[in-house]
């Protein structure tokens, strides 16, 4: 197979069980191709995050294999792995008795690059996020909104240049007209950036307005916009075989395995596996 056509990120049988007998993931298997976003939707305590957390280690699986650009790296070292995955979350979690000049820079710096090749990519970063670097490099967290601190978050996950971000529900925490120009901005910067983003999130809305991969259950052909659209009008879904070599009319993509209702046009996905 050609380089360029394999998945960005496989998740080969993966599970969680916890010691007491929980089980969070149940044997999940997941192509995530090259250059897309890719949104899991389901309810609180389905297991999405722990399914994110899992593909960069956060969380060790139980049972399966993790591939991150064809290498597995599910028993390789996970601070190094971690380096190579840019990762936002809710809570955001920037350094509060740093500068924001200098969170940005945390990953390129602890990768061995020179103080003032992080800094200045540092300051390229929030100004792609819309801060301007003269205004807020020289801030603490403190200093800047929840919006802004999400932006920061956003560059300081770029800033290694990393081929794969994990986002766990990233703008969940900011009002609904700062989340709408965040969500619009991501979608931007993962296009222009070429980025794979597994994308974790419990508002359909959201993930129709991220998501450039469609896994539906049962499996129906459109756009994610047009599919939650058919769905949510009570019209019968529009089948196609998710074993198909080529994508239905409308799809960004399709799953070349069997993929749990994790990633899915209806309001209530279900459980992994």
């Amino acid at each position: 197979m050609d380089r360029s056509e394999e998945p960005m990120i496989r998740l080969d049988g993966v599970g969680k069980t916890y010691p007491d007998g929980t089980v969070a993931v149940q044997s999940l298997s997941l192509d995530v191709p090259r250059g897309t976003t890719v949104c899991l939707v389901g309810p609180s305590g389905c297991g999405k995050s722990t399914t994110l957390k899992m593909v960069n280690r956060l969380i060790e699986p139980t049972s399966g294999s993790i591939y991150l650009d064809g290498e597995d790296v599910t028993h390789t070292d996970p601070v190094a792995l971690r380096r190579r995955i840019g990762y936002v979350i809710q809570q955001v979690g920037l350094f509060p008795h740093q500068k924001i000049r200098a969170n940005v820079a945390t990953v390129p710096v602890l990768v061995g690059w020179d103080r003032r090749r992080a800094n200045a990519r540092a300051e390229e970063l929030l100004a792609m996020v819309g801060l301007d670097p003269s205004l807020y490099a020289d801030r603490y967290p403190h200093q800047l909104s929840g919006g802004e601190q999400q932006r920061v978050g956003v560059a300081r996950a770029l800033a290694a240049d990393p081929p794969v971000l994990l986002m766990d529900e990233p703008f969940g925490a900011v009002d609904p007209i700062v989340r709408g120009r965040l969500q619009d901005e991501f979608a931007r910067l993962a296009r222009d950036l070429d980025k794979t983003v597994m994308f974790v999130t419990h508002d359909i809305d959201e993930a129709v307005g991220s998501a450039t991969w469609w896994r539906c259950s049962p499996p129906e052909a459109g756009s994610p916009s047009t599919t939650y659209r058919r769905r949510s009008s009570g019209h019968p879904p529009t089948t196609s075989s998710p074993s198909s070599s080529a994508p239905p009319a409308g799809c960004a993509g399709w799953p070349s395995r069997r993929s749990p209702a994790t990633i899915s046009s209806p309001p209530t996905a279900g459980r992994p596996g």
